[in-house]
């Protein structure tokens, strides 16, 4: 009860469940929910189209939010990280920024149980150690949880769809 939340938004199914239930306590645990989206710059139309999505369920359920735009393919060359590094890098640093700009005692990501299975198994590729091996943590560094670690996702979406959510699929999720 009265935790202060930053969620991590990108508009797909598993952000968006995780929104709409938080929205669905947060009178009930006096919860001060503070949504943030990050536009990668990589999609074109399409995530400007998951920005404008965001914008409106935020707007029309009430829930201040910050989006801001990062060009990950020039953060990557500057920093020579991965696209999917540097794009990570960037939206931490955004989620805590604005953390502490709202005073949130915790910052929300929907992970969920598919996000830890492709986890484990990518460490395992790699030869991780067994601390490696343990996967994502439900909760780090006190700050960052994730309520869906632990749900499939197809449960995420069947969600969604029970509650009309109609999520925004990113495209690049279907390339190999």
């Amino acid at each position: 009860p009265g935790d202060r939340i930053v969620v991590g938004v990108s508009g797909g199914p598993d952000s968006m469940a995780l929104l709409h239930m938080l929205c669905s306590i947060r009178e009930e645990f006096s919860l001060y929910i503070h949504v943030v989206h990050l536009n990668h710059m990589l999609r074109g139309r399409e995530a400007d189209s998951d920005t404008e999505y965001v914008r409106g369920f935020c707007t029309d359920n009430d829930i201040p939010f910050t989006i801001e735009y990062a060009d990950i393919n020039e953060l990557s060359r500057k920093s020579r990280l991965s696209s999917e590094q540097a794009g990570r890098k960037a939206r931490y640093e955004l989620f805590t920024r604005v953390a502490k700009d709202v005073n949130a005692n915790k910052i929300a990501l929907a992970h969920n149980m598919n996000d830890q299975a492709e986890t484990v198994f990518l460490r395992l590729i790699r030869g991780s150690g067994l601390d490696g091996l343990c996967g994502i943590s439900p909760v780090r560094d006190g700050i960052y949880i994730r309520p869906l670690l632990f749900t499939p996702r197809a449960d995420i979406e069947e969600y969604c769809s029970e509650n009309n959510l109609n999520p925004r699929e990113d495209s690049t999720n279907f390339e190999p």
